[in-house]
């Protein structure tokens, strides 16, 4: 074992960081993709990083003078399961230039299933990967999060949630696929501007009417509109106040804390907002946030609280969706939401999840619904069983339209 593996050996998640900050190692953050994993079967192996992290962290790979550059991290270990990955190879599928097709750069190698980041349970999970380079090679740290509270202190230390499909890291101007949007209100450089303000300019920008796509690619699209203009109208905000320095550590820490605590309220309700603009422009009946029992609170009831505590209202007219950014090991938490609902439809941006726990959630009556360009991450078997956002809506729309007397119901 090396000296790097042994500085590290033991490690809790907070020395991890003091460590990678204390060495200015570059660093990236991101969700396991079923594609990371290799849960999908594809042929591709290996982590899929952003050319940006390359740029920052092996800028001499980024050549077309040679076919397919590679480097060589010596190991890569992962403190908490005390597991050293050897010799991932860093490479630059660059045949494009050749010929070829392929333009892309991955890390491979990492082992095989005996690799963390190969472990199918492992889709969904926050992966922290940081690099060391000395005179003496490459070697690399890896934490993969192995409950919600390591993913929480992760997010703390990022200051922000790790969305799927999404990377973090020091240096980045990944906004996402984002055309050009409307100019931005000057007043939201200077107050920030509540969530429906904002999902008011997008829906503005990106109106339904005339919108000839999926209803999955218009709510990733919006999506990735909404958190660009948070991060346009954040930096305008913030950015001049950093600038202009602290008089005490208790002051950097009140921004600091302010700062994670709306990026975390804004993350908790983009999708909710999302959801419930797309579902009453295609005229759906629903309320938000209404109880059940115990004090539960599902995100979407059909056609409304009113019809789910009525007897006599049929149960095979009513529906629930749940929102959640990620699923893994919080699918459980929609099971017992609404007692009268047999089946309880949950909407995640989770890029994959394993068989097993698809099994899980098909015998706890959880049917999974995912933006439709997203199902290739998941387990081919399981991808005729989960429904689109788009087929989701057209059931809840045709089932409504033969529910007699349903005005009465929603008044």
């Amino acid at each position: 074992m090396s000296r790097f593996s042994v500085r590290c050996r033991g490690y809790t998640l907070i020395q991890i960081f003091e460590q990678i900050d204390q060495d200015t190692m570059p660093w990236i953050v991101k969700r396991l993709s079923g594609n990371d994993t290799g849960l999908t079967g594809g042929h591709q192996s290996g982590v899929y990083y952003p050319r940006s992290f390359f740029e920052q962290a092996f800028p001499e790979i980024l050549t077309t003078q040679s076919l397919n550059p590679t480097l060589s991290i010596e190991e890569c270990y992962f403190p908490a399961l005390n597991h050293t990955s050897h010799d991932l190879h860093v490479k630059y599928y660059n045949n494009k230039f050749y010929g070829g097709t392929r333009n892309e750069l991955r890390i491979t190698n990492w082992g095989g299933k005996h690799s963390p980041t190969q472990d199918v349970e492992q889709t969904g999970a926050v992966f922290l990967f940081a690099v060391e380079k000395t005179s003496q090679g490459i070697k690399a740290i890896g934490w993969i999060a192995q409950s919600l509270a390591e993913e929480e202190l992760i997010e703390a230390w990022l200051g922000q949630e790790v969305d799927p499909g999404k990377f973090y890291q020091p240096v980045s101007g990944d906004t996402g696929s984002v055309e050009k949007p409307l100019p931005i209100p000057e007043a939201w450089f200077h107050t920030f501007p509540s969530g429906n303000d904002i999902f008011r300019y997008i829906i503005e920008a990106i109106p339904r009417e005339g919108w000839n796509k999926s209803l999955d690619t218009l709510l990733l699209k919006r999506r990735d509109l909404e958190y660009y203009i948070y991060r346009q109208i954040e930096t305008r905000n913030i950015l001049p106040v950093i600038q202009q320095g602290f008089d005490s550590v208790d002051d950097f820490m009140k921004l600091a804390l302010s700062v994670a605590n709306r990026r975390k309220s804004r993350g908790g309700k983009s999708l909710e907002l999302n959801l419930e603009h797309i579902f009453r422009d295609e005229g759906l009946y629903f309320q938000t946030q209404q109880q059940t029992e115990h004090g539960k609170k599902p995100d979407f009831l059909f056609p409304s609280a009113r019809a789910y505590h009525d007897p006599n209202f049929p149960e095979k007219h009513l529906h629930l969706v749940a929102a959640k950014t990620t699923c893994r090991d919080r699918w459980r938490q929609v099971i017992d939401e609404a007692d009268r609902i047999r089946t309880k439809h949950l909407f995640t941006l989770q890029e994959g999840v394993s068989s097993r726990q698809m099994k899980q959630m098909e015998e706890s009556h959880v049917q999974l619904v995912v933006p439709e360009p997203y199902l290739k991450s998941y387990p081919q078997e399981w991808r005729p069983k989960i429904l689109t956002l788009e087929a989701l809506t057209k059931a809840i729309r045709n089932d409504q339209s033969r529910t007699q007397d349903l005005q009465r119901w929603t008044a």
